[in-house]
């Protein structure tokens, strides 16, 4: 077979041109039998490259045309000048890429030949790379390597053997790497048996190219999500391709979609192993996976290639999570009716006494208006102070009719949450809990003369009862009137007294603290229980 195509020649060193010069007058010998040889040599070469050392950044390892294992090769048949020599490509065999010539061959031009090219990728090249070549030099031709890198090119000389020589051919730092079968002799060469073959091709490739990532999705549409959340992310790399797509939350490796993770014992077959771009949707579970924390969270998207390289910028974002009440399972809801229970009627709005327990009821149907059962329904509560967050403060199981309660504690005035949560899908009622004030009053002696003095003691509850005014009055027919002012301490607590001088006879007199409404102080007025003292005059 003979094709006529414009000649590539290489300058050859003089140690080169005496082994281009003895191939000329050699061209008697025949080959031996290589078989055996061949392949026990290829696979010692196997068993080096796998205990070779760890890659650089930036770097990834080829291995193609592995004898008796690995098919695969990215090298083309390419030729130069007017050439009659077979290609045949047997990966996988005990062969490899042959490049052979026979009785049935023509004549090849003087400098033209065939080459099995390996060609690095756009955005990548060659650090190093080797192939085992197996050949044989006869009647002018000559197995050769040429490179554009380091060194350019080689022609491998005759051995003790003609007819089954062995060599390893290497290079550095390069974009094209060839195994020839070139003539060498003017005007031409012809042989029954020259040939080079080719196998286990081992090369580590450089990717100098950086990735790029880009996300959405209801994870980064900026409302406080719950649960799990969808993300949809899509590497690109224009060089050996996109291998994987890493989420940190708050610094913490959370989650990791690894696409393209080395095929042949830790390294690829192909010498651009991995897509161009890779569309990954992941399920982010922002109540389970690691790094996630209710309130505002710090996340990163990092898309890397086959390199290693990192997409440069990543995304980041901050997202705010609440998975503070747990999500239920079993079937989801479709309504929730829920109030504040006074006197067995649903408030959405309702005056409580400080002490007091109120009690948070409701029921959970689905969308055919049946019960919900086993469902878990959380009470949040928030003061009603400027800088008040929100809090949970109880949860409740429904019961076979879908109904559930949650008794509070005594508190301030504060809005209520009632929040049934399915997955994403929430679920709520608000309630207003107004709280008026009931301070304790304690007078510990009951009984006085007129001229002792009257000690009163007695709290306010929090938050915020520090420096609070506290009014004891008296009362007078069917009216109260203030005859001390106090101020609480910082625990909320007040004392004072009183001395009696103008009581004649024995009178009962009734007393109260008043606590009126104050800023900063989340509650409604109110008063003490009323307590009695007799004095005699």
């Amino acid at each position: 077979m003979t094709f006529e195509t414009p000649v590539l020649r290489e300058p050859m060193a003089s140690d080169q041109q005496k082994t281009v010069r003895h191939l000329a007058t050699n061209d008697d010998r025949t080959r031996r039998s290589r078989l055996r040889r061949f392949v026990l040599i290829m696979l010692a070469l196997a068993v080096i490259a796998v205990g070779s050392p760890a890659r650089a950044h930036a770097d990834y390892t080829v291995r193609q045309c592995v004898p008796n294992s690995l098919p695969y090769t990215d090298a083309a048949a390419v030729p130069f000048g007017a050439y009659s020599i077979w290609a045949q490509n047997v990966c996988g065999g005990a062969y490899g890429l042959r490049l052979d010539t026979g009785a049935n061959t023509g004549w090849t031009a003087s400098g033209a030949g065939l080459a099995w090219r390996f060609a690095a990728p756009f955005g990548t090249r060659f650090t190093t790379a080797s192939a085992r070549v197996h050949y044989g030099n006869d009647g002018g031709f000559a197995a050769a390597a040429f490179s554009d890198g380091a060194p350019t090119f080689t022609v491998f000389g005759t051995c003790q053997t003609p007819g089954d020589c062995w060599t390893l051919a290497a290079a550095n730092n390069f974009t094209v790497f060839e195994i020839r079968l070139q003539c060498f002799k003017s005007p031409n060469c012809h042989s029954n048996w020259a040939y080079a073959w080719t196998g286990d091709f081992v090369a580590t490739m450089h990717d100098s190219t950086m990735p790029d990532v880009s996300a959405s999705g209801p994870l980064l549409a900026g409302r406080v999500v719950r649960g799990v959340q969808t993300l949809q992310t899509t590497s690109t790399d224009s060089g050996g391709g996109a291998r994987s797509v890493n989420i940190y939350v708050n610094g913490i490796a959370s989650k990791a979609a690894d696409f393209c993770s080395p095929n042949y014992n830790g390294s690829y077959t192909a010498l651009k192993p991995c897509p161009n771009s890779k569309a990954v949707h992941l399920a982010i579970d922002t109540q389970k996976d690691p790094g996630w924390t209710n309130g505002p969270n710090d996340v990163l998207i990092c898309s890397s290639d086959v390199g290693g390289n990192t997409s440069s910028p990543c995304i980041r974002r901050i997202v705010q999570v609440d998975n503070s009440c747990p999500g239920s399972g079993g079937t989801a809801a479709a309504g929730l009716d829920a109030g504040a229970d006074i006197g067995g009627e649903l408030k959405s709005r309702a005056t409580v006494t400080s002490n007091a327990q109120p009690v948070i009821r409701g029921a959970l149907e689905d969308g055919a208006g049946a019960p919900v059962t086993g469902a878990t329904v959380c009470v949040y509560e928030t003061v009603d102070l400027p800088d008040a967050s929100r809090q949970l403060v109880s949860t409740a199981t429904t019961q076979s009719n879908g109904r559930f309660a949650a008794r509070l504690d005594p508190g301030p005035s504060r809005r209520v949450d009632i929040v049934y949560r399915y997955n994403d899908s929430v679920l709520g009622n608000k309630v207003q809990l107004d709280s008026r004030v009931v301070p304790s009053l304690e007078i510990p002696k009951r009984s006085l003369e007129n001229g002792d003095s009257a000690r009163f003691r007695g709290q306010v509850p929090g938050p915020n009862a520090e420096g609070r005014a506290v009014a004891m009055q008296a009362r007078v027919g069917r009216k109260w009137r203030t005859f001390k002012q106090l101020r609480t301490d910082s625990d909320g607590r007040f004392r004072g007294k009183y001395r009696f001088t103008q009581t004649h006879g024995r009178v009962r007199y009734v007393f109260r603290a008043l606590v009126k409404r104050q800023g900063g102080y989340p509650y409604e007025p109110g008063s003490s229980r009323k307590r009695k003292l007799i004095v005699r005059g």
